[in-house]
């Protein structure tokens, strides 16, 4: 049989990628963003075109990493309940499909940008509009990706806390990340106008959670005599 805590670290390693691959992600596309300006925007993706494919390789990386990851927590988790493990499982997969699908926004704003030919009856001012578009589309996906998450963390966490196996503490941390992450969206969805200041919060609070959970069961693991304890008494 393999062991527990390997199949631990092994999920902490690949919980590492996603955290790292999205946040690269994340800042290099952000960085290419002006605020209010279409045109420059426009400008710096033509510019930085290979900066923003990496951005693309990096997220689509950050999404087939997170299905092992749940995949592997399933197995590690279903002693505690099989029940919610799976309900954990399909929720988590639910929103790595769900990011999938919405990277093809990138691809567009590629597409709209670089092939000028096709797309000159539209005029410089129309494409520019329309990659716009497209990078709107990309970040409300990024929001419906959020209350997938979010809600995996919340079932994660709350699995973490009935195991016998791990600290409980990283459960607690889990909860409290899956609602900033729920919470984030939310006021998204809503456009409330304090939703810009109080984004690095609900951000900060989610990472903070799957960061100190990764960490943790990638150097320590899990303690593998617990968890066949406790999966021979479910």
């Amino acid at each position: 049989m393999t062991s527990p805590s390997l199949n631990a670290r092994l999920a902490g390693f690949l919980y590492l990628i996603v955290v790292l691959a999205s946040s690269y992600a994340l800042f290099s596309t952000s960085s290419l963003i002006v605020s209010g300006d279409v045109a420059a925007t426009a400008a710096n993706i033509r510019a930085s075109e290979m900066t923003f494919r990496l951005a693309f390789s990096a997220n689509l990386l950050s999404a087939v990493s997170y299905v092992a990851v749940v995949a592997i927590l399933f197995t590690l988790l279903e002693p505690v309940s099989r029940t919610y493990s799976a309900v954990a499982a399909f929720t988590g997969l639910a929103g790595c499909a769900m990011s999938g699908a919405s990277m093809v926004n990138q691809l567009a704003v590629l597409h709209y940008l670089g092939d000028a030919g096709a797309l000159a009856a539209f005029g410089t001012a129309g494409v520019e509009s329309l990659a716009r578009a497209h990078f709107r589309f990309g970040g409300l996906a990024n929001s419906i990706n959020l209350v997938f998450f979010g809600l995996y963390c919340v079932t994660l966490g709350l699995l973490i806390l009935g195991a016998r196996f791990m600290p409980r503490i990283f459960g607690a941390l889990l909860v409290i990340g899956g609602f900033a992450w729920l919470a984030g969206s939310f006021t998204q969805f809503r456009q409330l106008p304090f939703a810009a200041e109080a984004s690095p919060y609900f951000m900060g609070s989610g990472a903070f959670g799957e960061i100190a959970f990764t960490l943790w069961i990638m150097i320590m693991g899990v303690n593998s005599r617990k968890w066949r304890e406790q999966a021979g008494e479910s």
